[in-house]
């Protein structure tokens, strides 16, 4: 006997809160770490963003569950309507049952339905998503170094509106493509880390996360002169460092060359064309830093 298709929709305010403690439970909570995803990702994840989230229900309840973030993205050629995929979860007792895949495919065609050109998400499991059309392409390096026990003289910068229109600058000169950000961009906060810094230093900057012993290096960027500084005041203020980088940049080949980081190759970034001119693009070389991720 073939199950009952599961009833998907976009989520409403009135879904908010039993989605978000699913959400929580799966990927914060259950898993140790502190800090509601509501607080972490609030230009995605609020009750009047509710859409962003897509459900599954059987018999009337959630089951399933998966979150979207639409995008711009720029490159030197022209702009694109994107959406990240992510937070995919399943109840234990509906797992195994194709929901997860009925909810994927669910969001596919509502979001080429709406003009979304391309989809991009993350995942351990490139397999399961190549056979729903998913391509793989990832240019990310992941980087390891322990560091000196942390300087608690070093300071880190605001992220007020002078310090964001002063990244924006800099990266309208040194990212020709990016991520479309606006000031609450600059709140997100990517699990493990409990806190986003700002190092500046001349016309280069270091955007990382922290928590109580670690750093996450999310972007370098700027005039690569100024790296040394940075790298050194990066150094020492967290007990152990990870850096999460797009291959052959200035900032990876500045940080490659130091010779005391551990790297290896992420292979997580998967890909899906929605329209006819996306199909025809170059999705190796396109890169999402973390701080824009879900």
């Amino acid at each position: 006997m073939v199950a009952p298709a599961p009833d998907i929709a976009r989520a409403t305010s009135a879904d908010f809160d039993a989605l978000l403690a699913l959400l929580d439970a799966e990927f914060i909570f259950g898993k140790g770490r502190r800090v509601s995803l509501q607080q972490r990702f609030p230009e995605t994840l609020d009750r009047a963003h509710s859409r962003n989230i897509m459900l599954a229900r059987m018999e009337e309840a959630i089951v399933s569950a998966l979150v979207t973030r639409p995008f711009t993205w720029i490159t030197s050629q022209r702009s694109w309507r994107a959406a990240m995929i992510g937070m995919v979860t399943t109840r234990a007792e509906w797992r195994g049952r194709g929901m997860a895949g009925a909810l994927m495919r669910a969001a596919r065609e509502t979001l080429a339905r709406e003009g979304v050109e391309f989809l991009v998400l993350w995942a351990a499991r490139p397999d399961f998503y190549a056979g729903l059309g998913w391509m793989a392409a990832d240019c990310g390096a992941l980087g390891s170094v322990q560091t000196a026990a942390p300087d608690a003289t070093q300071s880190a910068a605001p992220f007020d509106a002078a310090s964001i229109a002063w990244i924006e600058a800099l990266r309208r000169e040194y990212a020709p493509e990016r991520v479309e950000r606006c000031e609450i961009s600059y709140a997100a906060l990517l699990p493990h880390a409990e806190q986003l810094e700002l190092l500046r230093s001349g016309s280069a900057y270091a955007i990382a996360g922290r928590d109580d012993r670690h750093g996450y290096l999310y972007e370098l960027l700027g005039d690569a002169a100024e790296f040394p500084v940075l790298w050194a005041r990066l150094a020492r203020r967290y007990r152990a460092l990870y850096l999460n980088l797009q291959r052959g940049t200035a900032a990876e080949r500045y940080l490659s060359s130091r010779g005391e980081i551990s790297w290896q190759p992420q292979r997580l970034a998967l890909w899906l064309p929605l329209s006819e001119t996306a199909r025809a693009a170059r999705f190796a070389g396109w890169y999402v830093p973390f701080l824009d991720r879900i």
